[in-house]
């Protein structure tokens, strides 16, 4: 017998695995006197019955305690995410109504995943279904008792070679119908560790599914966001530079604009128009003495760089 995934580590650990050990062949019993094999047959019954049970008993009571655990943990995520969105609604400011919300939503969220790894995990399921095994168990028993008690009783006189036959067939058949319970409990397993991985690869394909259409949403609002503001800055157009010139003594000057040709200029001011958005480098260099001086403009879109320039 299969230790269920639902259990913890600790009593996988603790408790070892019922076995189903088979009652031994007739003719073991065949040398004995009526007597002494009737006690050894009922024995071996009882023992093979109650490894069974006991196993199940100690296995619902772990099970028991987590499936309460995941029901109280899941009413009170549940009870929260019913009552805080409520509670918002009543006063406070948008700030913690928002938050109030929020919370109450994250609640159901978490009371949502609780339950599905209870039926991932098989721990209610997994209690109902020992409960279910373990209760037709103590049922076989006593039929058997009380069958094996009422052949005692009917017999009227001590027994002889001739019930040894009667009475092994009595023990058989408990063994068959407990295997018989070990079995179909086993099957029951399997069908909901299986229904478990379906569950947990529908929740894992939604989950991703639900991931990527986030991510492309994210994609596409940064996109949108981006072609706005170039758009925007797009209509802006080109903007301008305009450089005021202060000098003691007036003198021949050339000006070039990045690396542009440059131009004569004589005058207080000197402008450029139709300049791409950016930085840009204004050269100025003075015809006697060839003296270079430079100066950088951040022209803004449709905006105009407003420069000077002393030279002594």
């Amino acid at each position: 017998m299969r230790e269920s995934c639902g259990n913890d580590w600790e009593s996988v650990m603790a408790r070892p695995d019922v076995k189903m050990e088979r009652l031994q062949e007739w003719n073991v019993y065949r040398d004995d006197t009526a007597e002494t094999a009737a006690a050894k047959i009922y024995s071996h019954a009882e023992s093979f019955s109650m490894r069974a049970r006991d196993w199940y008993w100690a296995s619902i009571a772990s099970k028991r305690r987590m499936s309460l655990a995941i029901r109280a943990v899941s009413f009170l995520l549940l009870l929260s995410g019913a009552v805080l969105p409520i509670l918002a609604g009543l006063g406070g400011n948008a700030d913690d109504r928002l938050l109030s919300t929020q919370v109450g939503v994250a609640a159901l969220v978490f009371a949502g995943l609780i339950h599905n790894g209870d039926r991932i995990f098989g721990w209610s399921s997994g209690w109902l279904r020992y409960m279910t095994t373990v209760t037709a168990m103590e049922a076989v028993t006593r039929t058997f008792e009380l069958e094996w008690a009422k052949y005692i009783i009917n017999k009227g006189a001590p027994l002889d070679d001739n019930d040894k036959r009667p009475l092994f067939e009595l023990a058989t058949q408990i063994e068959q119908a407990i295997a018989k319970l070990q079995s179909d409990e086993t099957d029951k397993w399997v069908a909901e560790f299986n229904g478990g991985l379906a569950l947990l690869n529908d929740l894992i394909k939604s989950q991703r599914e639900s991931a990527e259409r986030t991510a492309e949403a994210a994609r596409a609002t940064v996109t949108a966001r981006d072609e706005a503001a170039a758009s925007r800055e797009k209509s802006k157009g080109p903007g301008s530079i305009e450089l005021t010139v202060v000098q003691k003594a007036p003198l021949d000057l050339k000006i070039g604009l990045d690396d542009e040709q440059e131009t004569e200029f004589s005058g207080g001011i000197w402008a450029k128009r139709d300049v791409a958005p950016g930085h840009h480098t204004v050269q100025v260099r003075t015809m006697p003495g060839a003296k270079t001086y430079q100066k950088i403009a951040e022209v803004p879109p449709g905006g105009v760089a407003r420069l000077e320039l002393s030279i002594p």
